[in-house]
């Protein structure tokens, strides 16, 4: 199998396994990333786990022979959810030096069809110039095989259990809350369903046994996937429910009247927990709601605008050193409360849980209290070869013209009674607008609008 340039993302490695992706060309990339590592390190441990996609025992095992054969140390973990890779390959990397970086094999939550591999720093957090120079090693270099190191494989279930007791350090007694889960038979169901039972919980479980396939919902916990969790709040009486994606981290929350809850408001409420007068920085993605300038400062904290993607949001933790961090696509980042930088849904829902369980308040009341505003994302297509170009444009366009401009990540402006932003997509030959406004008609009025200068802008650059 030919390897496409296009199956290496921003974030990770990412294609159709078995038409993009195979087992040659993951041992191929697991041998990249050795060669890459040996230019830093002469020896070391690597932790390798994965999802419950069908595809993703056979990668995680060529993977590990490509690292091992450029000299180092292989640790598979075999299923277990991405935060608690992550979390293993930091506790090892704190216990002991030799554990140098990790990988997980994992397409997040894209369609059962797709896999991926995804490289972490010691610290958990993923890689970011490291993925374009692991790229360029790939197709530019001779790889280069040292003597092979060991593969171990490690009990996943000590891996769990060691997780599930460092997070009942961090998290109280969840006696008397009543919740809902949806692992959506990804890998969320090895712990999800355990760990709050552990911690008091009581718990109602669907799609709850791993299947790669994917056979009740679409691995993404979009509102409008979660039909079956949504019915059983309307017929069961639970505080709150929450959905995972495929590899669990992200995370999405019904309150106790089946009402989808937004990330934002989420992490609103959860700040009120984890702001502190040392740590009072909230940063956001772009695309998040507008909600956040308002509510943020009312709870003691300063709102910081960031750029999409979890590897750049770890990167501005630490450069901030901020209590939360939050994406619209529902990845919760809590480093006051973990100890680490990456995201872990699974500990943030715990937290949500014993929030509510010490106050007379209902998610549902919560949310309540915090605005709601017309939101809608649009996609537009445009050419790989211009998309940039066009964002360039825009960004002189509308700096032109006055307006208050962020150009982080894409191009967001500010307008009366809303704001928009139009970000080109990392992945595919798009371009998404996102707009927000106090009122459903003058949403419609900005959608109009700044559709009308992007399409002028495309204009200018198509032959």
């Amino acid at each position: 199998m030919n390897t496409s340039e296009d199956i290496f993302r921003a974030y990770d490695i990412r294609g159709v396994y078995g038409e993009e992706l195979d087992a040659n060309i993951g041992e191929r990339v697991g041998l990249a990333f050795g060669n890459y590592l040996k230019k830093q390190h002469d020896s070391g441990k690597i932790s390798i786990g994965c999802d419950a996609r069908v595809s993703s025992p056979e990668l995680q095992l060529a993977v590990s022979k490509g690292v091992s054969r450029a000299g180092f140390d292989v640790d598979m973990i075999g299923m277990v959810p991405i935060p608690v890779a992550n979390y293993f390959t930091w506790k090892s990397n704190l216990d002991s030096e030799e554990y140098i970086a990790g990988v997980y094999i994992t397409a997040s939550h894209n369609p059962a069809e797709y896999n991926g591999i995804r490289f972490r720093h010691p610290d958990g957090t993923g890689f970011t110039e490291g993925n374009i120079e692991i790229k360029r090693i790939f197709f530019d270099e001779e790889l280069i095989e040292s003597e092979s190191g060991t593969i171990t494989e490690i009990s996943s279930e000590e891996v769990l259990e060691d997780y599930m007791e460092f997070v009942s350090t961090k998290v109280g007694n969840l006696n008397g809350i009543k919740v809902a889960l949806d692992p959506g038979n990804g890998v969320g169901c090895v712990v999800v369903d355990r760990i709050f039972q552990k911690l008091g919980a009581e718990t109602f479980s669907i799609n709850n046994v791993p299947d790669g396939t994917f056979p009740n919902r679409p691995s993404e916990p979009a509102p409008k996937n979660l039909g079956d969790l949504i019915e059983v709040m309307k017929t069961k009486n639970f505080d709150f429910a929450v959905a995972f994606d495929g590899d669990a981290d992200r995370c999405v929350f019904i309150d106790e009247e089946s009402n989808p809850v937004s990330a934002e408001k989420i992490g609103i409420i959860v700040s009120k927990d984890l702001i502190t007068p040392d740590s009072n920085k909230v940063l956001a993605g772009v695309p998040c709601s507008m909600i956040l300038e308002k509510e943020i400062p009312k709870i003691g904290g300063e709102l910081i605008w960031i750029r999409v993607g979890d590897v750049f949001v770890c990167e501005e933790l630490k450069k901030h050193n901020a209590a939360i961090a939050m994406e619209i696509s529902a990845h919760f980042f809590a480093p006051g409360l973990t100890e680490f930088i990456f995201d872990d849904p699974i500990i943030f829902s715990l937290k949500l849980a014993e929030f509510l369980s010490n106050s007379s308040k209902t998610l549902g009341d919560y949310s309540k209290e915090i605005p709601s505003y017309p939101y809608e994302e649009l996609k537009f297509k445009c050419l790989d070869s211009i998309k940039f170009k066009v964002n360039k444009d825009l960004e002189e366009t509308f700096t032109k013209m006055g307006y208050k401009v962020e150009t982080i990540d894409g191009v967001k402006i500010w307008l009366d009674g809303g704001w928009v932003l139009l970000r080109p997509s990392n992945t595919q030959p798009v371009i998404r607008m996102f707009v927000e406004a106090t009122d459903i008609d003058r949403l419609e009025e900005i959608k109009d609008e700044f559709k009308g200068y992007f399409d002028k802008s495309v204009e200018k650059f198509i032959d």
